[in-house]
């Protein structure tokens, strides 16, 4: 279905029903941002591959090694007087970003780095991975060092050094 014909269905689908108007706010967002297209009904959904990336990498947050901290998609960013949204965020109990993700198709990868490294340094964020496809093994694992630098560390590394952050504590 083109994206146009959902967004004019829309509103006879929420009248006087004030959960089904919301859910479908959110997924007119989604369609305006290009995350989601629904297919035919509200279940069953087909996925542009930069949402199906950006649910890999919640997937991965979501292991329960990762227990002690929460996601958070679509998290606004403030970037000297821009606000931005990184794709995810990873969060520790009293709210600090620990690691953020950026999610790119794969010949959307130019840019990727550079919003990645611009929504660390804006933040100061430890951590970060650049993710242009549902496979593990081809994201890119980042440390903030400070001053603009980065580096990019393995993954196992990552793991390592955000789960001892929760030790730490």
């Amino acid at each position: 279905m083109h994206p146009n014909n959902y967004i004019s269905s829309i509103s006879g689908w929420s009248i006087g029903n004030s959960e089904r108007a919301r859910k479908d706010a959110e997924a007119i967002l989604r369609v305006v941002r290009g995350a989601r297209l629904p297919v035919t009904n509200n279940i069953e959904r087909s996925y542009i591959p930069e949402a199906s990336i950006a649910d890999t990498v919640t997937k991965y947050f979501s292991d329960p090694k990762f227990a002690k901290f929460y996601v958070v998609r679509e998290c606004e960013i403030q970037i000297g007087s821009v606000s931005s949204r990184a794709d995810i965020v990873l969060r520790d109990g009293v709210g600090n970003f620990v690691a953020i993700a950026e999610c790119k198709l794969q010949d959307r990868t130019a840019y990727g780095p550079k919003q990645l490294k611009s929504f660390l340094s804006a933040t100061d964020t430890t951590f970060g991975i650049f993710a242009s496809g549902t496979n593990e093994d081809s994201w890119i694992f980042y440390e903030n060092l400070r001053h603009n630098r980065f580096r990019q560390i393995e993954q196992s590394d990552f793991e390592k050094e955000v789960l001892g952050l929760v030790e730490n504590e």
